[in-house]
């Protein structure tokens, strides 16, 4: 199983990162939308999750991303993590199937969502 985590602050992508490869999951990171879907599309069905900053640097904020990945990958769980939980649109949720992690938040909250939607 591996994650495709796209955060563009550095310090905190490594953070999830290390976290998530200590508890058993493949990790690669992305800094920005464009860095993801070029490493998303080199790499067809290899990426399990997608974890998501909502705001990005760039013209996709994490929303976009989850689309454009979900043109590909029809079933890719998703979690988008924002410290502004009201952009989170309820239909992300109950059509999409989105998830919502509000920053700040845990590691430890991150491995457990992922587990949750990779079981």
């Amino acid at each position: 199983m591996c994650i495709l985590l796209v955060e563009d602050e550095p310090l905190i992508r490594e953070i999830m990162s290390e976290s998530l490869i200590e508890a058993g999951f493949d990790v690669v990171g992305a800094g920005s939308g464009d860095e993801a879907l070029s490493l998303f599309e080199a790499r067809p069905g290899h990426f399990t999750l997608l974890v998501t900053d909502f705001h990005m640097p760039g013209e996709m904020d994490g929303a976009a991303i989850a689309a454009r990945l979900r043109d590909h990958a029809p079933d890719l769980p998703v979690i988008i993590a924002s410290g502004r939980p009201e952009i989170f649109k309820p239909t992300w949720r109950t059509a999409l199937g989105y998830v919502l992690l509000t920053k700040p938040y845990r590691p430890r909250e991150l491995v457990g969502l992922a587990r949750s939607l990779l079981v």
